[in-house]
């Protein structure tokens, strides 16, 4: 079990998948993350959802919608049953994320949080595919890829760049904005 950190749910129980192989991000790193972006309001896509303990924070911090997408069905199953309880618009999507950002293309997003396996390679991938799919992302929208210190993510893509980079222990918050495109009348 693990609790929401802050906002009108705080100290609720939610539910941890039955995986060993499934890692949460502490709460520690929540709580730093919402104390840093100011959710209210916001329409968030959560890739690599787990238990959906992070969107459910999100949520409980009055977030207008939370999307997520999770391979794993019995992961999709225990974030049903945790965010059952929650007020907001809520879609769970039980796909790949690669297929997950082609799917969500009409839509718009002011953070997207990612936090993939680590060790598996899905870092680097991850970051490139949210890279490539930037038209998702509102124009003052943020990025956070939650990584480890043996595994970063890029400074920069094609379409974003870091901004911030912040450490909690082994864990570490990327915050990413995309690039601003400038026209000839800019120069």
């Amino acid at each position: 079990m693990m609790k929401i950190t802050g906002g009108k749910y705080a100290r609720m129980n939610i539910s941890s998948v039955p995986d060993k192989r499934t890692r949460y991000t502490p709460a520690i790193v929540r709580e730093a993350l919402f104390n840093m972006v100011n959710v209210e309001g916001m329409d968030i896509l959560e890739l690599f959802g787990g238990s959906g303990i992070v969107s459910a924070e999100a949520l409980s911090r009055s977030a207008e919608s939370v999307t997520i997408v999770e391979i794993s069905k019995s992961s999709c199953d225990t974030i049903r049953k945790n965010l059952s309880r929650f007020e907001g618009r809520i879609k769970i999507l039980n796909i790949d994320f690669r297929i997950a950002l082609r799917r969500l293309a009409r839509q718009k997003f002011d953070l997207i949080f990612a936090d993939p396996p680590f060790g598996t390679g899905l870092l680097i991938e991850a970051f490139n595919e949210i890279d490539k799919h930037t038209d998702i992302l509102n124009k003052d929208g943020i990025i956070v890829i939650e990584s480890f210190e043996k595994e970063l993510p890029p400074d920069h893509g094609r379409s974003i760049y870091l901004i911030n980079r912040k450490t909690y222990g082994d864990v570490i918050l990327n915050f990413y904005e995309k690039q601003v495109e400038t026209t000839d009348s800019d120069q």
